[in-house]
Order: C-alpha cells, then sequence, then structure tokens
C-alpha cells in the first residue's frame, strides 16, 4: 500500500456544485452530455465528470486544458484506491468516452486511446475518419492549399463550409446553386441514396465559388454551363474530379501543413459536425445541414431538437 501514500486524499463522492467547475470545462461537459439519450445515463456522467474536473481543479490545480496522461493515471489509481475493481472500471469507462470527445474536439491534447488502461476502444483511434481537426490545422491546410492551387483551395473550402462527403463533392454541377434571398445561397447537394438537401452556404463561401467559377471562363446564367461539374479534372476540362482526387488532394494538404495525425475527407465533415456541436447548433440543424437520415447519427455531436435554422452555417464557424 506504501505506493500509493502520494496519491491525493479521496474526495467527498458527493456530487459537487456546478459552480466549481472551471467555465470551459463546465461548458464541454453541458455539450457532451447533450449528446446522450437516457436521464439516467446523463445524471451518472454529470456526476462521475463533475468529479473529475473538481478533482483535477482541486487536486492538482488545473483545468482540462493542462491535462497530461499522468494526470489521467493518477485519477485512475485514486479510483482504484477508493472503489472496488468493478465500480472503478465503470468509472474509468465514463471518463474515457468524455475524453474521446475532448480530444476530438481539439479541447484537450491527450489521447485516451494511446493510453494502455484505456486499450479497451471504439474506432477514434483506428480510423481516421473520426480523427477531427482543430482550427489552427485547418486553417494551416486551407492556407497552404490557397499559395498553391486555388482549386483545391476552394474544394476544402466547401467542404469545411458545408460538411459535405467526398462523393458529394465530386457531384456538384454549376448550376446547383441559387439565390433563395439577397443574403442567401442554397446549395443543392445529392446525398446517400440520391436524397436531396439544400445547404446554405456563408456569403463568404459564396464569393470564393463565383470567383472561381469566372476564373475557368464559365457562367452561372449559362444553360450549358449549369450542367458542368463545378470541380473539374485537370485531364479534361469538363471531366469531373473523382473522389480518389479529392482523397489525394486532402492528403496532400495535411502533409503540407505539417499534421501528422491520420485525415481523410471524411475527418472534415466530422470536424464541421463537432465545430457545430460545440457551438450548440440545434440537433436538428446539424442533421438536415449534413444530410443524416437517421437522427442517432447526429447524436454523435448533440442531443437537443429546437427549430431548424434558415442560415445553418451560422453555426459553423470553421476557416475558409
Amino acid at each position: 500500500m506504501t505506493h500509493k501514500t502520494n496519491l491525493p486524499q479521496p474526495l467527498d463522492h458527493t456530487t459537487p456544485s456546478p459552480q466549481a467547475l472551471i467555465p470551459e470545462a463546465e461548458r464541454l461537459v453541458a455539450v457532451y452530455l447533450r449528446t446522450l439519450t437516457s436521464p439516467q445515463t446523463i445524471k451518472t456522467y454529470n456526476t462521475e465528470l463533475t468529479l473529475f474536473i473538481s478533482f483535477l481543479e482541486d487536486k492538482m490545480g488545473k483545468g482540462l486544458g493542462g491535462l497530461t496522461a499522468e494526470d489521467i493515471s493518477l485519477y485512475r489509481e485514486h479510483l482504484i484506491g477508493v472503489y472496488a475493481a468493478a465500480t472503478a472500471a465503470k468509472k474509468l469507462a465514463v471518463l474515457r468516452r468524455f475524453l474521446i470527445f475532448t480530444y476530438m474536439a481539439g479541447a484537450t491534447n491527450v489521447n485516451p486511446e494511446s493510453l494502455r488502461f484505456f486499450a479497451k476502444s471504439p474506432r477514434v483511434g483506428q480510423d481516421p475518419a473520426y480523427n477531427v481537426l482543430t482550427e489552427d490545422e485547418l486553417s494551416r491546410m486551407l492556407n497552404a492549399a490557397r499559395a498553391s492551387n486555388y482549386r483545391d483551395y476552394l474544394i476544402l473550402a466547401v467542404m469545411a463550409g458545408c460538411g459535405l462527403r467526398e462523393v458529394e463533392v465530386v457531384g456538384l454541377r454549376i448550376g446547383d446553386f441559387r439565390e433563395a434571398a439577397a443574403d442567401q445561397v442554397l446549395l443543392r447537394v445529392i446525398g446517400k441514396g440520391d436524397k436531396v438537401r439544400n445547404v446554405s452556404i456563408s456569403p463568404d463561401l459564396w464569393r470564393l465559388i463565383q470567383r472561381y467559377v469566372l476564373l475557368t471562363e464559365r457562367s452561372f446564367t449559362s444553360h450549358p454551363d449549369s450542367r458542368k461539374p463545378l470541380f473539374t479534372s485537370r485531364v479534361g476540362k469538363d471531366k469531373p474530379l473523382t473522389t480518389r482526387s479529392v482523397q489525394n488532394i486532402v492528403k496532400k494538404y495535411v502533409r503540407a501543413a505539417g499534421i501528422t495525425k491520420a485525415i481523410s475527407p471524411h475527418s472534415i465533415r466530422h470536424t464541421v459536425g463537432t465545430n457545430m456541436a460545440l457551438n450548440e447548433a440545434p440537433l436538428l440543424v446539424i442533421q438536415q445541414f449534413l444530410g443524416h437520415s437517421d437522427p442517432k447519427t447526429t447524436l454523435r455531436y448533440i442531443r437537443r431538437a429546437e427549430e431548424l435554422a434558415t442560415r445553418a452555417y451560422q453555426y459553423n464557424t470553421l476557416p475558409m
């Protein structure tokens, strides 16, 4: 038992007051809890996560932003010293899921999948689609593309601005844009199962698209041009890109930006959903914006049904 003498003293295991949480940690917990469905699960997770954050603040003198692998290890040993093994394991499972969320959101720097005692894990550490980009990483990718090739830059900007799947990107046509109002442009997107949705795009993104069409000597008002692919291959002027080309473009600028984690085109889409959730977009807004047919898919980002927003892009604050 001597190896535990330097550990922090056991906490009072009644639920601490929410006021004890630092604002950013409290906000992250609140956002994460909205991804859960069961009232009992929400209550349990709130209790466990509040205890963990209080442990960090009271015993370690830090918040989530300064979290290290050693902090998590100390908290694990603390739980093992207080609870039966099975109970400690359940508490660690709650913590692991939350830390996956905060790591994916870029709020913490420790990937729980890399810690040996969190070995049993979902796909986050294995499937690049489940990695997300921080705003700084995405900015570096966009800046690298902007300096290299305007078409590539706009492809990344459209993916980041609209959360499109790679197959949706290559399927875009010049005639898919429609000005619904003086300051509102809708993009017609053909998604999975040939389901059509209208995605609102920001004024800034619309200006980038207009410039690209002008540079490629095409027109939104020309009927022949309206049926042409928005993004064309270098092989032929009117030949659309392939999904493989989009994958290669993403890989190219991931490398150029000095990003070492695995990133795929779907990672950008996942980044958009996570960003919208962190900005407290309603569930139905994210579902419609990303084209999820099943709301359960959207629940990975947020669980909160509110009225649909007319300009969903306002919840997506990623750079372009």
